[in-house]
């Protein structure tokens, strides 16, 4: 290269673009919706002014919680899929913000241990209201933090380069948050590969896809690293445990019936019982192609 200064500004550019576009990624999971009384909350108390004018807000499930540092973070919501055909509004997108969390919400959501619960104006804007509940992707945003991280490498010559490679390195690593449940046998025939044997792994390490998932049949064959990250009830998950699945099924469709409808993926036995205690009808996991 000619002209060392130009092409490192290049790759400068590059790797920033890079990293936009990862701002963009979007989790896969699962909202219900509470009606008031909304107070107290457990982020902000009896005060009012949490709420916003718009009156799009949401408490935390176990999934993003955070141990309460979900409190005032905002996501871009919409509606992407649900056991009704045609419950979603299509083209509607809205921006949510947490003010509470679902497991002491003071109103109980209509579906239990969903990645969120939204509110009354919040669900009805993206999906018909008589619904329970729906799969959304949600985008948590921060894109004016990613950009003070780039103004600050910025002030920096000497190292921005290396930092920002270091950053993309991270992000390979990213992992969606939701929901499992888990099936008993019989599990043939299944909607990917019909009554072949061959389908499931020596291990028994096997999953049917959930509808926010499913990709319209392209989930079949897809291999996921999954763990358990939080219950309802403390001590469901067992540390330390990863496991690698492999999809062979359809949730909706598959002949046994999950423990639990509307997760992210339903589990075999063999699998639930490795990352999680086998008593637990849903967890909340980490998932990664």
């Amino acid at each position: 290269m000619s002209n060392p200064g130009l092409f490192s500004q290049c790759l400068f550019v590059f790797l920033v673009l890079l990293q936009l576009l990862h701002v963009s990624h979007a989790d896969v999971g699962t909202a219900a919706h509470y009606r008031p009384p909304y107070l107290p909350t457990a982020c902000y108390g009896s005060d009012v002014s949490q709420f916003p004018s718009s009156n799009l807000f949401a408490a935390a499930g176990e999934g993003i919680w955070d141990n309460g540092a979900a409190c005032g973070r905002q996501y871009l919501v919409r509606c992407i899929s649900a056991r009704v055909p045609r419950t979603c509004i299509p083209g509607q997108t809205i921006q949510v913000k947490i003010v509470d969390r679902a497991l002491t919400s003071v109103s109980r959501p209509s579906r239990a241990d969903t990645t969120m619960v939204l509110s009354t104006t919040a669900f009805g804007t993206i999906a018909k209201p008589s619904a329970a509940f729906v799969n959304i992707e949600f985008l948590l945003i921060f894109l004016k933090n990613s950009l003070t991280f780039f103004a600050e490498i910025m002030s920096n010559s000497h190292h921005r380069l290396f930092l920002l490679l270091l950053v993309q390195i991270f992000h390979v690593s990213h992992a969606d948050v939701g929901t499992a449940s888990h099936y008993r046998p019989p599990y043939l025939p299944t909607a990917c590969y019909g009554s072949d044997a061959a389908q499931f792994p020596s291990s028994n390490l096997f999953g049917a896809a959930g509808e926010g998932i499913w990709d319209n049949g392209a989930a079949c064959g897809r291999q996921y690293m999954v763990r358990c990250i939080s219950a309802a009830v403390p001590g469901t998950c067992i540390a330390g445990q990863t496991i690698q699945i492999r999809i062979v099924d359809r949730a909706l469709d598959s002949v046994s019936r999950p423990s639990r409808d509307g997760t992210s993926m339903v589990l075999s036995t063999t699998a639930f019982g490795t990352i999680a205690n086998p008593s637990a009808a849903s967890i909340n996991i980490e998932f990664q192609l």
